[in-house]
């Protein structure tokens, strides 16, 4: 892994480039290099933060080929043969980076063929040409501002605001939208803060006032042979390769587990597994991972997330964002990230099994959701308000929340319904319900049924929006890759070329892997109830987080939205809140201190 970072400008700015890389050398402090090249009176700048995983000094960027290009890159590229079997190259390659340069220089649309986690820069000073490029997943980030005549980049907002220099300001349009995706979706930018789409190659023409020019690659729908065992095992043996040992994060969910059972019994590799328990229950799995750990045989490090230090968790792990993430999960992605640094490089991680395999709770209650009359539908209502007990607050929602949250916009569009339940935000007007099914439009297919759309929603924008942001900026912050093998190419294309990867049950979601699971040493995960990566965030506001925030408002530090002023009233002087409040309250309270932070204006 890497931070990527530079900038073109008419002037040479060798000290800036240095310190631009500088501040990303937590992505990667193996090696801090730059380059300065002219191209038709610019000087392009081009700086890399390495983690080195794969190749040794013979690697490390900015990499110049034979042709005079360079590339500064971010990521991990899977499936390395067949990407040879392209290369019109006998160069003998030690790592992906210098394949994918050549690969670039024979076709720059040769990235299409890219299948991994991925940002890079690459310069082409033959064509005179600037390219940005990220992965079709957008698993790895990079944003740009353009400020006057020069162009800036860089893997993260923080660094890009330091180096441009530029102001930020955030309307409240923008806001919005922000609380109610639960992060930046790709859609929408941050004042002028552009992040490169899922997918985008941004071509920039140097002979030129830096015009810019844009095209999407897209993940292919195709079928992808085989059986899922081979295919799986195939993937994970790739992400396995490394010139350092890859371990994995085990959770006690089952997507992390088949990853620990394939790794140990399937191709029989040694591996470390590095979990958190907790004090409170309703966080701790510690039980169900250490069975999996014994049964498989594996190295087991377990860290403890002490209630006694919730504060200085929550201070640490907020003022380490160096990209916003609004998802309260964050803290113990960042902690977890953090003890796992001091003992492994890279690990291996079950993210977007649930977005793939039809995980959530909110593809059970469509389905049924779907077949049911307005009356039932109120009726339903009124019986859930009536059975939810005002005050709960346990560590997440109870099942009746959810359930209320669902019925609660009856007239609105089932799978808006859907995004209703993600959000943290409870104050949702007409326009907001307006603006969703808008933004929906692209992702639903009429000929489709109702499980795939809800997985193309998932790909598409939560997956986006939540859980690849949170992974990324809570990993990075610590010099640790994650590797994501579900978010393989061919893994998704043979889910999304499978009807049945995505059913669910009436008491249980992801049968495909339910069922998968079932036939192995591990079947007791066959019947375990999902289980939300969170930590002990009513005790934190308990313990100072909401004296914290009646602060920051009364202050007006406080960034929320300006029509919901009753709403937060009521929010900060209620005693009884539910766990979806304490949801809201984070993320006002996560926004603001990044905002002040990076002095993000409102506008």
């Amino acid at each position: 892994m890497c931070g990527v970072v530079g900038f073109v400008s008419y002037v040479k700015k060798a000290e800036l480039i240095d310190e631009f890389v500088k501040k990303v050398e937590h992505r990667g402090p193996d090696s801090l290099k730059s380059r300065i090249i002219e191209v038709n009176n610019k000087f392009i700048h081009l700086g890399s933060s390495r983690l080195a995983i794969r190749g040794g000094e013979s690697e490390n960027m900015p990499m110049t080929s034979e042709s005079n290009s360079f590339i500064s890159y971010n990521g991990e590229i899977f499936d390395i043969n067949y990407l040879k079997t392209m290369s019109r190259s006998d160069f003998t390659y030690k790592s992906d980076t210098r394949l994918i340069l050549d690969l670039l220089d024979e076709n720059v649309d040769n990235v299409s063929e890219f299948n991994g986690m991925f940002a890079l820069a690459y310069l082409n000073t033959y064509e005179k040409k600037l390219y940005l490029c990220r992965d079709k997943l957008g698993i790895k980030p990079l944003f740009y501002v353009k400020k006057n005549n020069e162009l800036y980049f860089s893997s993260e907002i923080k660094s890009l605001i330091e180096v441009s220099n530029i102001d930020v300001g955030v309307n409240q349009n923008s806001l919005s939208k922000l609380f109610l995706f639960n992060g930046l979706n790709s859609n929408e930018d941050l004042g002028e803060i552009k992040s490169l789409k899922p997918g985008e190659l941004l071509e920039i023409n140097l002979l030129n006032d830096n015009d810019m020019s844009s095209k999407i690659y897209k993940i292919e729908k195709k079928h992808n042979g085989g059986d899922f065992k081979n295919l799986f095992k195939s993937v994970i043996s790739d992400h396995l390769d490394a010139d350092t040992p890859v371990d994995l994060f085990l959770s006690g969910g089952i997507d992390s587990s088949l990853l620990a059972l394939t790794v140990k019994n399937e191709l029989s590799k040694k591996v470390r597994h590095f979990s958190l328990s907790f004090e409170d229950n309703s966080y701790d799995e510690s039980n169900l991972i250490n069975k999996i750990s014994n049964d498989l045989n594996l190295d087991s490090v377990i860290f403890s997330f002490d209630n006694k230090n919730i504060n200085s968790y929550v201070n640490e792990a907020v003022h380490n964002m160096n990209s916003l993430v609004l998802d309260y999960s964050f803290v113990p992605t960042f902690i977890l990230s953090k003890f796992t640094s001091d003992y492994s490089k890279a690990v291996l991680s079950g993210d977007g099994a649930d977005e793939l395999f039809g995980g959530y709770e909110w593809y059970r209650a469509i389905k049924y959701y779907n077949f049911l009359p307005l009356s039932i539908k109120k009726l339903l209502f009124n019986l859930i308000d009536e059975l939810t007990l005002n005050g709960k607050q346990g560590g997440y929602l109870t099942y009746f929340d959810k359930l209320k949250l669902f019925f609660k916009y009856i007239s609105a569009d089932p799978y808006v319904q859907m995004l209703i339940w993600q959000s943290p935000y409870n104050n949702f007007q007409k326009k907001d319900l307006d603006y969703l099914k808008k933004e929906l439009k692209s992702y639903i297919e009429s000929k489709n049924s109702i499980n795939e759309n809800l997985r193309e929603i998932d790909l598409n924008n939560y997956l986006y929006t939540n859980i690849l942001p949170k992974v990324d900026v809570a990993s990075m912050a610590n010099s640790l890759e994650v590797r994501p093998p579900f978010l393989d190419e061919r893994i998704i294309q043979f889910a999304l070329s499978n009807k049945n990867t995505n059913k669910v049950g009436v008491l249980n979601t992801k049968l495909y892997l339910r069922n998968y699971a079932s036939k192995t040493i591990l079947s007791y995960l066959n019947n375990h109830r999902k289980h939300g990566f969170g930590f002990p965030i009513v005790d934190w506001f308990k313990n100072s987080g909401l004296e914290e925030i009646k602060q920051m408002y009364y202050e007006n530090n406080l960034v929320y939205l300006e029509r919901d002023e009753n709403h937060i009233n009521f929010l900060i002087s209620n005693k009884n809140l539910n766990f979806n409040d304490y949801r809201e309250l984070w993320s006002y309270y996560v926004v603001s201190k990044w905002f002040n932070k990076n002095n993000v204006k409102l506008i």
